[in-house]
């Protein structure tokens, strides 16, 4: 099972913060009127390599190199373990602070056109909430109330910062979103920033309709169970997210929904 990495991360910070002990040692030589400095390490270190390969492994997909690299210190650690813990530490660290999102920051940003907004909120609730477990604080949706602007806030400005700092964007693209100049700027924005970007059609359109899109990045229609299958494995492997029992019966709910629609 697939855990938080900021989680395990500050798990593992902990641990070698609060139940890892390093004693230096000062080892006199008289003869040669030298002094030598050894050190010992004492504390949990059984547990501190349980949750190391624990974060070894989760963050495999997200930070491959970052991965490996840990997996190097924690093998060699008893070869010279100073070395090798205050490399494990430094790791740690980066990771919390990678992991660390600003409370207003979002990890999804959606694109899409207001009009087509009941189609949106069963996205978001089906298949990105209660499906693959993206928790709502994670989301930035416009035309959803609790994840858009809020009151007094620049609209333009906020949608900028949110469109900067995602981890993905989705482009959901309909007949309405085609015909929409902010739509069509935001997906310019979008693609500006480099995110990792995913194309969805609505029904209304098809692959010979949305023109040099298709060209441009591979669009997924969002009626197909095999696309919302490779999103979900997508997005528990790279948060790090628990794989839910009840994916399929989402899944199929927001499938009957959207292919009932007139």
């Amino acid at each position: 099972m697939k855990e938080d990495i900021y989680s395990i991360a500050c798990q593992c910070q902990t641990i070698i913060k609060t139940q890892v002990r390093i004693t230096r040692n000062k080892i006199p030589y008289s003869h040669l009127n030298l002094i030598f400095t050894d050190y010992d390490i004492n504390g949990d270190i059984k547990l501190l390599e349980t949750n190391l390969l624990a974060l070894v492994e989760n963050i495999k997909v997200k930070y491959p190199t970052i991965s490996q690299l840990l997996q190097k210190h924690i093998d060699q650690y008893d070869n010279d373990k100073i070395i090798h813990l205050s490399a494990i530490e430094a790791i740690v660290d980066c990771i919390v602070s990678l992991e660390k999102k600003d409370v207003n920051s979002k990890r999804i940003f959606i694109s899409h056109s207001s009009k087509n907004k009941d189609i949106i909120e069963k996205f978001v609730d089906y298949i990105l909430q209660l499906g693959i477990g993206i928790k709502a604080e994670d989301i930035f949706c416009t035309s959803i109330e609790e994840m858009g602007v809020k009151n007094g806030e620049d609209i333009r400005k906020h949608i900028q910062t949110n469109i900067q700092n995602v981890d993905y964007a989705f482009l959901i693209i309909s007949k309405k979103y085609k015909a929409s100049e902010i739509c069509i700027n935001e997906m310019g924005a979008v693609w500006a920033y480099d995110n990792k970007v995913r194309l969805y059609l609505l029904p209304d359109v098809n692959f010979n309709k949305i023109g040099w899109l298709c060209d441009t990045r591979k669009a997924e229609m969002i009626n197909s169970s095999i696309a919302l299958d490779a999103l979900h494995k997508e997005m528990i492997e790279y948060f790090g997210l628990p794989d839910k029992e009840i994916w399929s019966r989402q899944r199929e709910a927001f499938l009957k929904y959207i292919n009932n629609i007139k």
